[in-house]
């Protein structure tokens, strides 16, 4: 009589089995293996792990393609800023310059005109003090008596002089220090405009070693996962192996057992037929102790 093996069985699937015990589902018809991190189905388990690692480097990809897409929009949308304010900075600078520019032009304008005027008056002047000179009775031989006389003369008209040129003195030094204050306010505004120049480069520098970092991380952590995944496998993958070598060597074993039981009737058919068949009835009886002791020890009962 073949030995027959009893695997554990119950109907659904078992909680928990011994690492290498094997379970059958009767409702369902489905095999299943313990091992040390649980229960297995043995006809979906592989497909199940490869689908849950693809998956979880698709979600992976996912949301690194996500998380790139949305920093490439960041920067792109920062650079496209900074250049904005760059543009408008620079056309900021530009109307400053000019508008400077052509108030210096301006003011060279108005006090080459004024020098002019100036001219035009002290020459009036002279010529009125050569016309005095020429009318006096005495000739002045020192500059202090052309001086006293100058005074004598005309003191209204070189108190109107020499209040126009204090005055325009006064005009001079004003444009001038406004000028000097124009030019040194500009000097701050473009070391301001370099300053934010050079802190959009610093930002557009940190953004990029962000991306930089996000992809090697996520290049890492999709690496680890798989690399866990596949373990996971192999290790499935032996366990299977190992009760596959346990079934075909208790094969093995049940079917020399066979064999041997076949060679002993054989050689009982050779007697009488009363000694040959107490012999069966004995070896028989034998036989079937020794069959329900194996499958006591090998029936894995229920859960």
């Amino acid at each position: 009589m073949p030995q027959v093996i009893k695997l554990k069985r119950g109907s659904g699937i078992p909680v928990s089995l011994q690492n290498g015990e094997a379970g059958f589902d009767t409702l369902n018809k489905a095999l299943y293996i313990g091992t040390a991190e649980g229960v297995y189905d043995l006809a979906g388990v592989n497909y199940a792990k490869k689908t849950f690692v693809n998956d979880a480097v698709e979600a992976e990809a996912d949301l690194r393609s996500a998380a790139d897409s949305t920093l490439t929009s960041n920067l792109n949308a920062e650079i496209s800023r900074a250049q904005g304010a760059e543009s408008d900075l620079a056309d900021d600078i530009a109307a400053e310059t000019s508008a400077r520019q052509s108030a210096i032009s301006s003011a060279v304008s108005t006090l080459e005109a004024a020098d002019l005027v100036l001219d035009g008056k002290i020459t009036v002047e002279k010529g009125r003090i050569d016309a005095i000179l020429a009318l006096s009775d005495s000739d002045k031989d020192s500059l202090k008596e052309i001086v006293d006389l100058i005074q004598s003369i005309d003191t209204e008209n070189d108190a109107t002089l020499a209040g126009y040129v204090t005055s325009n003195n006064a005009a001079l030094a004003t444009e001038v220090t406004n000028r000097t204050n124009a030019d040194t306010a500009l000097g701050l505004r473009i070391d301001g405009v370099e300053t934010a120049a050079t802190a959009l480069t610093t930002r557009v520098s940190a953004a990029e070693q962000d991306i930089i970092d996000e992809e090697a991380a996520r290049i890492a952590a999709i690496s680890a996962e798989a690399a866990s995944r596949a373990s996971d496998v192999s290790g499935l993958e032996s366990d299977i192996a190992a009760v596959q070598t346990n079934l075909d060597s208790e094969s093995s074993t049940r079917a020399t057992a066979d064999t041997s039981l076949s060679n002993r009737i054989t050689a009982l058919e050779g007697a009488s037929a009363d000694s040959r068949l107490d012999a069966v009835e004995a070896d028989v009886a034998d036989h079937e102790t020794r069959i329900t002791a194996l499958e006591t020890t090998i029936d894995g009962g229920s859960y």
